[in-house]
């Protein structure tokens, strides 16, 4: 299995209590030129079935979307919805990519999508309604 890590990422450092606690799980690494979070899939993050859990593919779409979307609108949210689609199934030893587009921005709300990759094979698709707090 290997450990490389694509040239670009770099170790991401979260700046919440919970997403500090949550990227014990990684490492985690991002690049930030193409909104990206990654991380190699090892067996602790594996369910009874050896594929990735899908309460880690949910957490690491959240904190990706919850990352990113106040970097691209400059504003701060919380989440309002949130729906997870399981796609296919990723293996240990894969390179996950989560990458977030914008779908459409409003004053008080921002809808978003994440997709969860290896290589071209879509993983996890969410898509969220965030909150902006900064509206009155």
């Amino acid at each position: 299995m290997t450990t490389e890590i694509p040239q670009g990422f770099v170790p991401w450092v979260p700046t919440t209590p919970f997403v500090t606690h949550v990227a014990t799980i990684g490492p985690i690494y991002k690049k930030e030129s193409d909104s990206i979070l990654a991380l190699r899939l090892q067996e602790t993050h594996a369910n009874m079935h050896q594929i990735a859990h899908g309460g880690l593919l949910a957490t690491l779409a959240d904190c990706t979307l919850g990352y990113y979307i106040p970097l691209q609108c400059n504003t701060s949210i919380v989440t309002a919805s949130m729906s997870i689609d399981y796609l296919s199934a990723a293996k240990i030893g894969d390179w996950l990519e989560a990458r977030v587009s914008i779908d459409k921005q409003g004053k008080r709300l921002i809808y978003a999508t994440c997709l969860l990759q290896v290589d071209d094979v879509k993983i996890v698709r969410a898509t969220g309604i965030f909150a902006t707090r900064d509206a009155k």
